[in-house]
């Protein structure tokens, strides 16, 4: 050392941070990476792409791992989890990108007509394919007539939507991702009564990583809603839907084994439980964004 300074060239055998013995490229002790105290361009660019790689390429290689259905699940499961980010951290990244193009992605127009009623329900465009309100005085004036006819919990959610769409729209996807958030631990109930031979915390780790897919995968379908194509739209959907379904099924069989029969017997199973289960989370959802 040279006045108390060391060179990028000078051999570290001591933690800068801790003091501790160094045997490697990090602190056994503190995790502190080894760099010298003036880090040269190279070094700063060389910690920018770890952070944005997602700490020493962990988002890279969690997503390869996703690539391979129950792959990541069955590594975690088996103590392999310091080349992958956590279950939770990564159910809360792809779920941001999820509701970041969500909530950007403009809303269809359902009909020419600002309201429209189908049957015992209302069908409302009250967007245009730029955002903008459809709603003349005229036009809200007939909604809230058609509104009166409604059932109490859809006439206070109708009500929020005439009132101000914009901010119920903005609401909505604020109060979303707290919604699927508290979802998580019931589908991974829900996986664990029908897998008992694992223990609950195998599913829960199964439900994170499988709701991460599913913000993936629909975020791409919700991505299609800038080409305003119905057409390019619904494809993608489909195709959306129909690879979630698959992959939730090679992922099953992945991770808590049996034959291809008895895994879509269970996963169809598990499918109708959790959509009855999540059918009041929804409602409290769509009332709670009317809050306005």
């Amino acid at each position: 050392m040279r006045e108390g300074r060391i060179a990028a060239d000078e051999v570290m055998t001591d933690c800068l941070n801790c003091g501790a013995p160094l045997s490697g490229t990090f602190c056994a002790a503190c995790g502190q990476r080894v760099v010298p105290v003036d880090p040269t361009v190279a070094e700063f660019a060389g910690d920018a792409w770890q952070e944005l790689s997602g700490y020493d390429g962990r988002i890279a290689s969690t997503c390869k791992a996703l690539l391979h259905p129950g792959q990541l699940t069955r590594d975690y499961l088996s103590g392999r989890r310091a080349r992958y980010l956590s279950p939770v951290r990564l159910y809360l990244t792809v779920s941001v990108i999820y509701f970041l193009v969500a909530a950007a992605a403009p809303t269809p127009t359902l009909s020419q007509s600002p309201t429209e009623v189908r049957g015992p329900g209302i069908r409302i465009a009250v967007l245009d394919d730029r955002g903008n309100p459809l709603l003349t005085e005229a036009d809200r004036a007939d909604l809230e007539a058609q509104i009166q006819k409604a059932s109490w919990p859809t006439r206070w959610l109708l009500n929020a939507i005439a009132r101000d769409p914009l901010a119920f729209r903005e609401h909505l996807f604020t109060v979303m991702p707290r919604v699927f958030f508290a979802l998580l631990p019931i589908l991974a109930a829900i996986v664990w009564l029908f897998y008992r031979q694992r223990r609950f915390p195998a599913a829960l780790v199964f439900a994170a990583h499988l709701h991460a897919v599913a913000f993936l995968v629909f975020a791409v379908s919700e991505g299609m809603k800038f080409s305003r194509q119905p057409v390019v739209i619904g494809v993608t959907t489909f195709v959306a839907t129909v690879v979630f379904a698959v992959y939730a099924l090679q992922s099953t069989r992945a991770v808590f084994g049996g034959s291809w029969p008895r895994t879509l017997a269970k996963l169809t199973g598990i499918g109708i439980v959790y959509l009855i289960s999540a059918v009041p989370a929804f409602l409290i959802m769509l009332l709670w964004a009317s809050l306005v």
